[in-house]
């Protein structure tokens, strides 16, 4: 082998070694980042569950910024946006989410539970009867559709799915 051919296979070599590794790396730090994502949350959860829902939002917008993708995030923050009156900016949290997750019924009941705040009644029953349609064996979804019908004087619709959320978490 000519000295070039040797400097080809060798720079080839450490090109495929270097991927190789690099392979197994990324892995790793996805997982760290996960945790480092996953510890914010938790410190959000902590910081909104004892009164500070601007300090929440804070630790949030830097999740956010590290992990756009994460569903939870949003939920959390839409949480914390409604607490102090910040609906419009709580409905696109929650309008996230359900992008994100569109499945997953806890979107439409953090929505529905926004549009009560803002005293938008028939879209609060929309969110939750899709939540119901989506997740009909849980009981968050008869909760809040019951929270909807009290509000709107129906008390006999709001008393019945009391008793149907009470029932499933009877289970």
């Amino acid at each position: 082998m000519s000295s070039s051919t040797v400097d080809r296979f060798l720079c080839i070599r450490s090109v495929a070694v270097l991927c190789l590794a690099l392979s197994m790396c990324a892995p790793l730090a996805a997982q760290t980042n996960q945790g480092a994502i996953d510890d914010l949350l938790t410190e959000a959860n902590r910081v909104l569950a004892s009164g500070r829902p601007q300090e929440a939002i804070s630790i949030l917008n830097k999740a956010i910024e590290q992990a756009p993708a994460h569903a939870d995030l949003y939920l959390v923050r839409a949480r914390a946006r409604d607490s102090i009156g910040r609906y419009d900016a709580a409905i696109d949290d929650a309008n996230e989410y359900i992008e994100l997750r569109p499945d997953d019924a806890y979107g439409y009941l953090s929505r529905a539970r926004v549009y009560l705040s803002m005293e938008k009644r028939e879209e609060a029953l929309r969110d939750a009867n899709k939540a119901i349609e989506l997740a009909p064996d849980e009981p968050d979804g008869y909760y809040r559709r019951a929270d909807v019908y009290y509000e709107m004087g129906r008390e006999a619709d709001a008393a019945a799915d009391e008793a149907k959320a009470e029932a499933l978490a009877a289970r």
